[in-house]
């Protein structure tokens, strides 16, 4: 047995941040199982490349694997074999690709790096090899030793031509599919030739989606590509012949290293491990694989924007891509484009004027969507129709127009130097100056003010000015006076009209430019007026009419009267004359006000009151804020009973008995009773207080009591108890003598028993429930 020894391979890893892209890669796990050179095909074809592993991405790919995958590093990109060719497994490389790193063959001096590169160019600056990979190379053997046979023999020859068994290589030819990619192929022996030819109408769904290292989706591929089986070379056994038996040649033992030689792989191929290390493998191994994307990122130009069309230009995306995917939405109309295109550029058209639309175009490679291109525009909003001024004042102007047809996300009205920004279709354009023209523009107007409509005009001229702190007072039930200030700029009369609230005109009259206050009369009483005092100037042009109304004051009402329960009261009453009136009802309890209603009705109720107590109403007839004089009066509401009463204390001559006072009551008075039925006895009396004791009582005697509530003059239901005073027994003896014509009756115990029952029964309907006694024999 030959020496176990165990080679450990110590790596130095290590990261250069500035040698991995910048830009945002995405990541997509192939589930199916190829060989090294086709995974390649396959990733160059739909994605970039087999993955480049970094520290960065490493630990998020290792743990969306569960088998050992394929990534984007071989031992030699230029490796030859022994005649010098490139080896089958390279040679189904783009021809471009091996132009710049192939050697030339006539170098044969050239020296051959391995573990250099990654499959996209970049160095590789990161490695993570599982323990004892990579393979060290086998030293070279000694050759073998010639069998010499016994004495006599004759050494073998070694045949002088080798017999080679070659497959045969043609220059690729790039045919291009339906779908518009380039595909690579190579012709040669179909019996040496294993071929995929994938489906490219079908859909992958073995392949896992990672954007950098955190976003994991699944993205459909489809594979482009055809491989050959590599060439083999062969020679023809040794031949010997001896005239006499051979001697046996001496074993050797077997090479400490010949496991190590036995794993060795010319030209290996790496494979991450399902937990993130990599070994090396036969590149002809079918294992699924790991390819690359950078993330794509353009850019929509969006130019000739008009009402209703717009151009839209976008960058051209890198790869192999089939079509653009081209989808536009409107944010307000509800209207959505999806077409498929072959150019960087298309007209859209039957566009709504003002309207927000969004773009993004897919470049769609392999049937798979990349990152869109992304812009937004709005179209120009049309102008608005039916510009005019709705009313004019001294101070504004009230503006009114349509809605143009399409969308408008707000307008701006335009004025001397002034600029408003408005929402609705309609705006006041307020602080101008009496009696002067004006020009108003207004124009349409999206939300990133970056779109204008044509502009519209109207002009309009102010009204003259109006009075000033127009009041009233002297307020009689038939009068009022009416002052203001004078108005502000010239004018000929002032015009005073005062009317009731159905229009009825009641005062109108036309004071001179120099007056400044009109006495209006003739008004009702009670009523409501409104006056309205307007400036004129010549020619029939009048200023704002100032308004202000009053009233005239109320008489009082009459005939007030109240009605009370135990927890309510209702007042009723006539009103005084006039059209304009309300009443105000102040309900107070013992001369404190507890409650105000202002109501229209002659009649109110008030609820959940006291009992037994003394409320007092008054009312006054309102017009506007002037009251007349107040009627009032005043009622008990009707008293509850008290809880039911208790004995507390209890003497042979007296008894105190108490109760509560009945819910929601404020200070009732209580009315007591007392008697005895048995002696004939009875007292009354009143009482404030929750309890009251009666004295000079017969002792042992059932004493009746009952209470009930007083409130002015009226009387609760009574509730009541009864009790015993403390008795003083005496005892009284009774002695009977019996007489009988019957011989021994009276000695008989039978009729004694009966004579004693009796006597008891007479005593118990006497006196049970009256006085505390008892019969003993």
């Amino acid at each position: 047995m030959g020496k176990f020894q165990v080679k450990f391979c110590i790596l130095l890893c290590w990261a250069l941040t500035s040698m991995y892209s910048d830009a945002q890669r995405e990541y997509f796990i192939q589930r199916k199982n190829l060989t090294w050179v086709d995974a390649r095909n396959y990733c160059q074809a739909c994605f970039k490349e087999l993955v480049t592993l970094t520290p960065d991405n490493s630990q998020t790919l290792a743990r969306i694997i569960n088998s050992d995958h394929w990534i984007g590093l071989r031992k030699n990109f230029n490796f030859k074999n022994n005649s010098g060719d490139l080896t089958s497994t390279v040679a189904s490389y783009t021809e471009t690709y091996f132009t710049t790193h192939y050697i030339n063959d006539s170098d044969s001096s050239s020296p051959i790096m391995n573990w250099t590169q990654w499959a996209n160019g970049d160095r590789l600056a990161f490695q993570n090899w599982y323990p004892g990979w990579p393979l060290p190379k086998p030293s070279p053997k000694p050759p073998n030793k010639t069998v010499c046979c016994s004495c006599s023999c004759t050494c073998p020859a070694r045949p002088t031509t080798p017999m080679t068994t070659n497959a045969e290589f043609t220059t690729p030819n790039t045919t291009t599919t339906q779908s518009g990619h380039n595909v690579t192929s190579w012709s040669h022996d179909p019996t040496e030739t294993t071929e995929f030819t994938p489906d490219f109408t079908s859909t992958d769904e073995s392949t896992t989606h990672v954007t950098g290292t955190k976003n994991m989706t699944t993205q459909r591929t489809t594979p482009y590509f055809s491989t050959s089986a590599p060439w083999t070379t062969a020679e023809m056994p040794l031949a010997a012949q001896c005239e006499k038996s051979p001697v046996p040649e001496p074993q050797e033992p077997e090479d400490e290293d010949d496991s190590n030689d036995k794993n060795y792989i010319e030209d290996s191929c790496v494979a991450m491990l399902s937990f993130g290390p990599w070994i090396e493998k036969s590149c002809l191994e079918l294992l699924p694989f790991i390819c690359y994307e950078d993330r794509f990122m353009g850019q929509v130009n969006v130019t000739n924007i008009t009402f209703e069309s717009a151009n839209l230009t976008w960058m051209v995306a890198p790869g192999d891509i089939s079509h653009y995917r081209v989808e536009v939405k409107g944010q307000k109309d509800n209207k959505t484009w999806v077409f498929d295109y072959t150019g960087l550029t298309h007209g859209l058209s039957n566009l709504t004027a003002g309207t927000s639309y969004s773009v993004q175009v897919f470049p769609v490679k392999c049937k798979r969507d990349l990152n869109p291109e992304n812009a937004t525009f709005y179209t120009i909003p049309k102008a608005v129709t039916n510009l005019t001024v709705s009313s004019v004042e001294k101070n504004s102007v009230f503006l009114s127009w349509e809605k143009p047809e399409g969308n408008v996300d707000f307008y701006r009205l335009t004025y001397e130097t002034n600029t408003v920004k408005v929402t609705t279709e309609t705006e006041t354009v307020k602080d101008l100056i009496p009696g002067t023209p004006y020009n108003f523009t207004v124009v349409s107007g999206v939300n990133d003010a970056s779109k204008w409509s044509y502009e519209a005009h109207v002009s309009a001229c102010t009204k003259p000015d109006k009075v000033y702190n127009l009041t009233v007072s002297n307020n009689t039930d038939h009068s009022m006076v009416v002052r203001w200030d004078r108005p502000v700029g010239n004018f000929t009369d002032i015009r005073v009209v005062a009317k009731n609230s159905s229009g009825t005109s009641l005062f109108n009259a036309t004071v001179n430019h120099t007056q400044q206050h009109e006495t209006v009369t003739g008004l009702p009483p009670a009523t409501h007026i409104f006056i309205s005092v307007t400036v004129r100037v010549n020619e029939g042009l009048v200023g704002e009419t100032v308004n202000i109304d009053s009233f005239t004051t109320p008489g009082p009402i009459s005939n007030l009267i109240l009605n009370t329960t135990n927890d309510s009261l209702t007042a009723t009453w006539l009103p005084p004359n006039g059209s304009a009136l309300n009443f105000t009802v102040e309900l107070s309890l013992d001369q404190t006000l507890v409650n105000t209603k202002n109501v229209s009705d002659t009649n109110i109720t008030f609820i959940n009151l006291k009992n037994a107590a003394n409320y007092s109403v008054a009312v006054y007839a309102v017009s506007g804020q002037f009251k007349s004089t107040a009627e009032s009066t005043y009622k008990f509401t009707l008293p509850n009973p008290p809880s039911p009463p208790k004995a507390t204390s209890i003497s042979n001559d007296s008894i105190t008995f108490a109760w509560n006072a009945p819910g929601n009551t404020s200070t009732p008075t209580y009315g007591v009773k007392l008697n005895s039925s048995f002696w004939g006895q009875s007292w009354s009396n009143t009482t404030s207080d929750t309890k009251f004791t009666f004295s000079g009582l017969t002792s042992g005697t059932n004493y009746s009591f009952s209470v009930y509530t007083i409130a002015d003059g009226q009387k609760s239901a009574s509730v009541g108890c009864a009790n015993f005073t403390v008795p003083e027994l005496q005892e009284i003896s009774l002695s009977m003598l019996c007489s009988s014509s019957e011989p021994l009756l009276c000695d008989n115990n039978t009729t004694r028993t009966a004579v004693l029952n009796q006597l008891n029964s007479t005593f118990r309907n006497l006196l049970d429930g009256h006085i505390d006694w008892r019969f003993e024999q």
